[in-house]
């Protein structure tokens, strides 16, 4: 039986709880302490809007608006992705959706079963999940092997 993350068992103040708009889905994810970190200095560096994150800096935006300012701000980050992989020396299109990639394969190397992965990534189908992690390669292969031989 899959627990409510309403329930008592979740407190409110270790979950952020939120709709994605792009499928829909209603999400609850505990709250780490590096996001306590981030959420804790949005909170203290309030703006005068009920969103978490100073993306929109009024609460009422036509549809237009804010479409315009998602993009704007999402090619903010990614020019900030550029610099930060340039500063570590990474010689890669490093992008939100590269990110996405990276964190789908880190699940999954670590043994994050597809569905899961599909789930935190908000996707309705696995089919989607899976353009998005590659196939393992022949080292993962020959440690299976080895599992079956001990």
């Amino acid at each position: 039986m899959t627990k409510n993350p309403t329930s008592p068992e979740y407190p409110a103040d270790k979950r952020i709880t939120y709709a994605r708009a792009k499928t829909q889905g209603n999400f609850s994810l505990m709250i780490i302490p590096p996001v306590r970190e981030i959420l804790n200095y949005y909170n203290e560096n309030r703006r005068d809007t009920n969103y978490v994150f100073p993306i929109f800096l009024r609460d009422v935006l036509t549809p237009m608006q804010i479409e315009n300012h998602k993009q704007k701000t999402l090619s903010q980050y990614n020019k900030a992705l550029k610099i930060l992989a340039e500063k570590a020396g990474i010689n890669k299109n490093v992008t939100s959706y590269v990110a996405c990639h990276s964190f789908a394969m880190c699940l999954r190397e670590k043994g994050i079963s597809i569905d899961v992965i599909g789930e935190t990534l908000g996707h309705k189908s696995v089919l989607t999940t899976k353009a998005y992690v590659r196939e393992f390669g022949v080292e993962v292969w020959d440690e299976t092997v080895d599992v079956l031989l001990e």
